[in-house]
């Protein structure tokens, strides 16, 4: 999965339902765009940013909306950013001003994008919200539900996200006040609860950090977290 961005006037993000590599006149096809997220305004210059993804998606990981083997990048949505916002590849999950300081207000947030891969499941950051999409077994969604979802649907129980990174059956998450949200299965302690039993949402991890977290990183069974003293 992959975030391009280029230079032109804005445009209203969309998704392409069944595109596929079996498909490719979709591309064109108006009738299968869904609005996601908001029209931009053509009187500001922008960037305009792709979303693509390939490979395997058997679980409705590429955000098609089927099923399928993808064998090289197809375009899932694409959107404009304002032109305060630009891209950079240094913090996984986490691509747009990544010097901003975090703000009380949710300020940071507000600028952030990025993209996230777990085992099945993906993750798109925009704006402080996330859109979530895959396998849902042990909860790595945060939707409330095991099932999968195959086209990218936003999570409405986790606001003002600065930065998203998926394991392999969990997901976590840290928002613009430098708290750590985990959920999903919680085998060998990869949620930081205490426990091991799932979370079907965003749970606050309850620790007593010493300094704000900054960055956070996750694997098949298990997370880490930066803080601001490194």
């Amino acid at each position: 999965m992959a975030l391009r961005q280029r230079c032109r006037t804005s445009l209203a993000w969309h998704w392409h339902r069944n595109y596929s590599s079996t498909n490719k006149n979709n591309i064109k096809d108006n009738k299968n765009r869904v609005p996601l997220l908001w029209s931009g305004s053509e009187d500001e210059d922008a960037g305009t940013v792709q979303l693509l993804s390939w490979g395997r998606g058997a679980s409705g990981q590429l955000g098609g909306g089927i099923e399928e083997i993808r064998i090289y990048p197809a375009t899932v949505a694409s959107l404009s950013l304002p032109p305060s916002c630009s891209l950079s590849s240094s913090i996984p999950g986490r691509l747009c001003s990544p010097h901003l300081p975090f703000s009380k207000h949710g300020d940071a947030a507000e600028l952030e994008v990025g993209i996230s891969c777990g085992l099945f499941h993906s993750a798109l950051l925009v704006g402080g919200k996330f859109w979530i999409w895959g396998k849902g077994d042990g909860g790595r969604l945060g939707l409330g539900h095991e099932n999968p979802v195959f086209v990218p649907t936003l999570n409405p129980h986790l606001e003002s996200v600065r930065s998203i990174a998926l394991g392999g059956l969990h997901s976590m998450a840290v928002n613009s006040s430098g708290q750590v949200f985990t959920w999903g299965y919680g085998g060998f302690g990869a949620l930081g609860h205490s426990v091991y039993h799932r979370e079907l949402f965003p749970r606050l991890v309850e620790v007593s950090w010493d300094k704000q977290i900054h960055h956070i990183a996750t694997s098949g069974a298990h997370s880490a977290a930066i803080t601001g003293s490194g």
